[in-house]
Parts: C-alpha cells; sequence; structure tokens
C-alpha cells in the first residue's frame, strides 16, 4: 500500500514536471526572440543599461553585497533552478527511473558520452587558444526547451523518449555542475569553505534526524549558499548540496499517525452534527440567467440573516456555545493540517513549489536578460573557433555521443535499454539534447568572464545550435513516431 501510494504520487510529480518544463519551454522560446529583437533595435542601449545598473544589499550600515541585475539573476535566482535540479536528481534517484544501477546506467552513460564528444569536438577547434576554457559551453541540454519541443507533437511522443529525455537531461546536468565546479573555481577562499562544510554537515545531520520543518533547512541553505559565494567557488554548487540534504522520504511516527486518526474522526461527527441543522437549496437552476437571478436573490438573502442575527441580542450562554464550536472547529482542522504536513515529503514539497517558480519565471527571466545579443557589422565570428566548435559541439557531438556510449553499455551487459526505446529513438533525444540554451548560457558567463566578444559569439553559436537542433530533433521524432490509438479515436 504505502509503495504503491509514493509511487503514485512520484509519477504525479512527474507529470507535473513535464507539464511545467514543457510549457516553460515555450516561454523560454518566447523570451529569447524578445530579447534579440529588443537588442537589435533603438531599445537594445535600454536593455543594456537596465541590466547593467547595480543593486546594494546593506546590513548595520555594512555593505554585504554590490551585484548588477544581470549577476544577480545568473547567481542569485538561478540558484533556486539549481536547487530544483538537484531535488530531480534525487528524486530520480530514490523513487525514478534512476533507482538501480542497470536503470541508471543507460542514461547516465548516455549523458557521459553527451559530455565528452562535444568537449572532444569543441577543444579540436579552439585547441592552444585562449577559448579552449569554454569546452563546457558546448556540453549542456536545456530540458525546458527539449521538453517544449517534445509539447509541439503532442501525444505523438511515447511516454519511454520522455522518460528517457529527462532522465539523461539529469544525469548531463549533474555533470555540467561537476564541471562548474572544477573547471570554472578559480582562486578559493577556505575559510568561507570550510565554514559551508560544517553547514552541510549539519543539514546532513537534520536528515539523519528526519527534521521535517522546511525552514529550518532554508534557514542553513541560505547561510551555505553564502559561503559558497564568498569562498569562490560557484555559488550553484552550493544549492545543488542542499538539494541533496533535503529529506526525500515520508515517515510518520505511531503517534502521529493515531493523533490524526483521532483529529480526523472529531472533523466526521462534527461535520456530520453540522449538516444536520442545514437547509439545502431544492432548485437546482441549470439555465444561465436563472443562476445569477439565483445568485442575487441568495446574496440579498443572507445578507438579511447576517444583518438580523448581528442585530439580534443573544444571552452570554448563547454566545459561549458559539465560540466553542467555532474553537472546536479550528482546533481540529489545526490538528489535521500539523499532523498532514509533517508526513508529507519534504523534497517533493519544495520541488512542487520550485517547479511553476523556475519555469515560468527564473528561467524565462533568465533567457531574456542573457539572449539579447546585438548582431551587426562589428560582431567578430572569428574569435578562435568558438563559432564552430559551439554548433558542431551540440548539434553532432551530443548526439553521436549519447547513441555511441548507450549502444556501447548496452553491448558490454553493463546498461539495460528501457523497454520500447529504438536506436532511432535515442538518435532523435539525443539531437535534442543539443539544445542546449540555459545551461549553455549559464557556462558562457562563467568561462568568458573576462571576454566581453567571446561572450556574445558563444551566445549567438549556442542560439543558432539550439535552433538546428530543435528542428533537426523535431523532423526526426516526427519520422520514426506514429500516432497513438487514442490520437486516432479523438480526431474520428
Amino acid at each position: 500500500m504505502e509503495s504503491n501510494f509514493i509511487n503514485n504520487h512520484i509519477d504525479d510529480t512527474r507529470k507535473n514536471f513535464i507539464t511545467h518544463e514543457s510549457f516553460g519551454g515555450v516561454l523560454l522560446f518566447f523570451c529569447v526572440v524578445m530579447a534579440m529583437i529588443i537588442a537589435n533595435t533603438n531599445f537594445g542601449v535600454l536593455y543594456n543599461e537596465f541590466f547593467d545598473m547595480y543593486l546594494d544589499f546593506d546590513i548595520g550600515g555594512h555593505r554585504i553585497m554590490h551585484i548588477s541585475i544581470l549577476h544577480f539573476i545568473n547567481d542569485v535566482l538561478m540558484s533556486f533552478f539549481f536547487l530544483m535540479v538537484g531535488l530531480e536528481m534525487k528524486r530520480e534517484v530514490l523513487y525514478g527511473e534512476l533507482a538501480g544501477f542497470k536503470s541508471v546506467s543507460f542514461s547516465v552513460f548516455g549523458a557521459i558520452g553527451g559530455l565528452i564528444i562535444p568537449s572532444i569536438i569543441y577543444l579540436y577547434f579552439n585547441h592552444g587558444t585562449p577559448s579552449a576554457n569554454g569546452f563546457g559551453v558546448a556540453m549542456s541540454t536545456d530540458t525546458a526547451f527539449a521538453l517544449g519541443v517534445i509539447l509541439l507533437l503532442g501525444k505523438r511522443i511515447p511516454s519511454v523518449i520522455k522518460i528517457f529525455l529527462i532522465t539523461l537531461a539529469v544525469a548531463d546536468d549533474l555533470g555540467a555542475i561537476s564541471v562548474i565546479a572544477i573547471f570554472y573555481t578559480e582562486t578559493i577562499n577556505w575559510i568561507f569553505l570550510y565554514i559551508a562544510m560544517i553547514l552541510l554537515i549539519i543539514l546532513i545531520i537534520f536528515n539523519y534526524m528526519d527534521i521535517k520543518y522546511i525552514s529550518l533547512y532554508c534557514a542553513v541553505g541560505i547561510l551555505l549558499w553564502i559561503c559558497f559565494f564568498l569562498s569562490g567557488i560557484h555559488a550553484t554548487v552550493g544549492a545543488v548540496l542542499l538539494a541533496l540534504t533535503i529529506p526525500g522520504k515520508s515517515q510518520i511516527s505511531r503517534h502521529s499517525y493515531l493523533g490524526l486518526k483521532e483529529a480526523y474522526n472529531k472533523l466526521y461527527f462534527q461535520t456530520r452534527a453540522d449538516f444536520a441543522t442545514f437547509e439545502p437549496t431544492s432548485i437546482e437552476e441549470t439555465n444561465f440567467f436563472g443562476r445569477i437571478i439565483h445568485g442575487f436573490k441568495d446574496f440579498f438573502a443572507s445578507s438579511y440573516r447576517n444583518i438580523k442575527n448581528f442585530m439580534a441580542s443573544k444571552s452570554d450562554m448563547e454566545r459561549e456555545i458559539d465560540m466553542h464550536k467555532e474553537h472546536e472547529r479550528v482546533e481540529i482542522l489545526d490538528t489535521i493540517t500539523r499532523y498532514s504536513r509533517y508526513a508529507q515529503n519534504p523534497l517533493v514539497r519544495i520541488e512542487y513549489i520550485l517547479q511553476p517558480l523556475n519555469a515560468y519565471f527564473i528561467v524565462p527571466l533568465f533567457a531574456f536578460a542573457n539572449a539579447g545579443v546585438s548582431i551587426d557589422s562589428s560582431t567578430d565570428f572569428h574569435i578562435d573557433g568558438i563559432l564552430w566548435g559551439v554548433i558542431l559541439g551540440l548539434v553532432l557531438g551530443k548526439p553521436l555521443g549519447i547513441f555511441l556510449f548507450t549502444i556501447l553499455s548496452e553491448k558490454l551487459k553493463i546498461a539495460k535499454r528501457p523497454e520500447g526505446l529504438t536506436n532511432m529513438h535515442i538518435i532523435s533525444v539525443g539531437l535534442l539534447a543539443g539544445i542546449g540554451f540555459t545551461m549553455s548560457m549559464f557556462v558562457a558567463n562563467l568561462a568568458y568572464q573576462t571576454n566581453a566578444a567571446a561572450i556574445d559569439l558563444a551566445k549567438i553559436s549556442i542560439l543558432l545550435a539550439s535552433l538546428i537542433a530543435a528542428t533537426l530533433g523535431m523532423i526526426s521524432l516526427w519520422l520514426n513516431t506514429s500516432e497513438t490509438k487514442d490520437d486516432i479515436k479523438e480526431e474520428d
């Protein structure tokens, strides 16, 4: 019973994730187009000036942060995105398609291939140049954009393709985050890093003690983020580590269960007593205008009843009885809320909150702030081999690496292919994995941070590569999938 409940709950979470990410991908595309249009018109100057404005955060007269709006979005707000990425990783490993070595290895090997081959292609074009450090730009997948493309094809796409894409992207994100932590950290302030490790140990202890207060994890998590920010390691790594310490199981004690059962019994008998005095409406209006008239009548009748009750004098005994009943109702509902909240899964609760926040606000805002690149005669397309390295790395390297490594892992019998997933499905997903917008843009800001022209060229290359990958992926999926029986019935 419990395992079935958990599996159903996780399935609902995955469906919510796919829905939010898919529609978020469409919104993401809209924000990219708007940013490009604005940046290449007379409003481009205002666009750049706005995101270059600085925000100051002071406490007690001491300035603790002086940061531009662009960097605030990329470093602070995007930490919520990486927190959700970490939660997705943990959920998939605990309950999802990544649970078990055979299941996880197929997607993991595909992700490894999708990281290595694009990096090799990029380094081939940029070996020995200052831009060689940007190999991480050509190795990341944007799940929202990829799922947005799948959304356009509707129910034509079988669930096995969606699940393979999600699990592949989760493993891919883990690799990209590792690259950020290892290769894009210049100097380390060890004092703040040691403090961060202590805070991380405290969070692990909270998890071990099965503490469910999310506010407590958030408070320590904020301190952890600040320590990583000041240590020199990118703060988003701290957000991922925080996610891994969030409890992923729902455990309710016998005492809490009995308290919840007792509260529900009280609610049942209280509700029966209350309904005995109710007078249900005998006439149900089905006509539209009839419902409007009935609504006005009900409004005036209830208003008259409330005024009459207010003007009527009640004895102290009657008031005391009314307040006692109201107090009982509040106490019952408060008890149920308290025990129910404690029994909920903290990981799923936080992810449920973060999914729409990221899909509809943070990631589209990041896209709008970073995709506004002005393309004119002064744009230098020949900075080292960035253009060809990024485009060929994402468009060619991603599907090639994913396909080769998944097939190799299957041949060596160290991974098991998901049932119903064909070779052409793997290639199609590999093409979609070449859509590397969000993570690639994020890495580009870190890799070329001292060269604004290289950042602009990298962003243009990412946009071109993502457009090509999305087009090829959509065509490949259309040719290698067919309408389901449900779709045919709906059309008939």
